[in-house]
C-alpha cells in the first residue's frame, strides 16, 4: 500500500512539474507559440514541423492541440491548416519521453547536479524577479525528473504485486492493452505522463514488448480526450478538428499494430522493453503515422457529422 500512495505522489510531483515547466517556457516565448500557429501557411509539412516544435517547446501537446482547435473554431485558421498542426504535435510530445530517459541509471553526481539545479532554480525564482521565469522552468524540470524517478522507485515493489500480473495477463492481448493504455492516458489527461508511467514499469524488467508496444499506441489515443473535452462547447469547426485528432492516431494504431505484430512481434514479442525502448516505440510510431497519413490530412476532417464548408484547392 505504501508504494501505491508513492507512485501516486509521484504522478502528482511529474504532472505539476510538466504543468510548472510548460507555463514558464510559454512565457519565455513571449507569446511567440500562439503568434506561430497564427502564420502557419497552406504547406502540410510547414504546418507540421510548426506543431512539432512549438509543442517540443511547450511540453505539452494537450495545451497546443488545444490552442489550435479554438483557432479553428474562431475561424482564425481552416481546418486544413490545422490538422497538419495537430499531425505535428503528436510527434513534438514524444520529446518528453526522451528526456525522461536522463534518469535511467542516474548516479549519484548526477542526483546532486539535478538538486543544484533545483537551488538555481528555487534562487531565481524567488530573488530575481526578472528571472522568474528561468528559476520556474529549472524547478519543473526538477520536479518533472523527481516524480519520475519516484514513479520508477515504486514500480518495482508494484510489478511484485499480483495486481500487477494480473493487469499484465489482461494486457496481453494486443487490443486489450491499447484499450488499457487508452483508459490510463484518458485519466490521467496527459498521454507524457501515461508514458512516463509506463517508463517507470519497464525498467523493473517485468514488461515485454507485446504488452508495452500496444500500451503505447492506446496511450496515443487516449491523449486525445483532452481535445474532445475541450471542443465539447466549441462550434462545428472545433469539433470536426479534434475528431480528426482522434481519426489520426486511431487509424495510425490500425495500421500499425498488424504491422508490428507481424514483423517485430515474433522475434522481440516476449523480451523485456526498457525505457530508451518505450520512447523509440512512441516518436516511431508518431512519426510513421504522420508521414503516412500527412498526405491525406484534407481527408482527416470528413465524414463527420458535423457542416462544414470543404476548402476548393487550386
Amino acid at each position: 500500500m505504501d508504494c501505491l500512495w508513492s507512485m501516486l505522489g509521484g504522478i502528482i510531483l511529474f504532472l505539476f512539474g510538466m504543468t510548472l515547466l510548460g507555463e514558464h517556457l510559454r512565457k519565455l516565448s513571449g507569446g511567440r507559440a500562439a503568434q506561430a500557429l497564427r502564420r502557419v501557411t497552406d504547406s502540410r509539412w510547414r504546418g507540421a514541423l510548426l506543431g512539432f516544435a512549438v509543442t517540443a517547446v511547450v511540453q505539452s501537446s494537450s495545451a497546443v492541440t488545444v490552442l489550435a482547435v479554438s483557432l479553428a473554431d474562431v475561424g482564425i485558421l481552416s481546418l486544413h491548416q490545422i490538422v497538419p498542426v495537430l499531425i505535428g504535435s503528436n510527434v513534438g510530445t514524444t520529446a518528453t519521453a526522451w528526456l525522461l530517459c536522463l534518469r535511467a541509471g542516474t548516479s549519484t553526481a548526477d542526483s546532486a547536479l539535478t538538486v543544484v539545479t533545483a537551488c538555481i532554480g528555487l534562487l531565481l525564482y524567488l530573488l530575481v524577479p526578472k528571472r522568474r521565469a528561468w528559476g520556474g522552468m529549472l524547478l519543473g524540470l526538477f520536479l518533472l525528473l523527481t516524480g519520475m524517478e519516484r514513479m520508477t522507485a515504486s514500480a518495482m515493489p508494484l510489478a511484485e504485486t499480483e495486481a500487477f500480473y494480473r493487469l499484465t495477463a489482461l494486457a496481453v492481448h494486443p487490443l486489450r492493452a491499447v484499450l488499457v493504455g487508452t483508459a490510463v492516458t484518458g485519466f490521467l489527461q496527459s498521454s507524457s505522463a501515461a508514458i512516463g508511467l509506463l517508463q517507470a514499469f519497464s525498467a523493473t524488467g517485468s514488461m515485454s514488448w507485446n504488452v508495452g508496444v500496444p500500451l503505447v499506441l492506446g496511450g496515443n489515443i487516449g491523449t486525445c480526450f483532452t481535445v474532445l473535452l475541450a471542443s465539447i462547447g466549441g462550434g462545428p469547426n472545433a469539433k470536426r478538428a479534434a475528431l480528426a485528432h482522434l481519426r489520426f492516431n486511431l487509424l495510425g494504431t490500425a495500421v500499425l499494430l498488424p504491422l508490428w505484430l507481424s514483423v517485430g512481434g515474433a522475434s522481440l514479442g516476449d523480451c523485456p522493453i526498457g525505457p530508451v525502448e518505450v520512447a523509440a516505440v512512441h516518436t516511431v510510431f508518431n512519426l510513421l503515422s504522420a508521414v503516412v497519413l500527412l498526405p491525406l490530412s484534407d481527408y482527416l476532417t470528413g465524414f463527420f457529422p458535423f457542416p462544414s464548408a470543404r476548402r476548393k484547392r487550386a
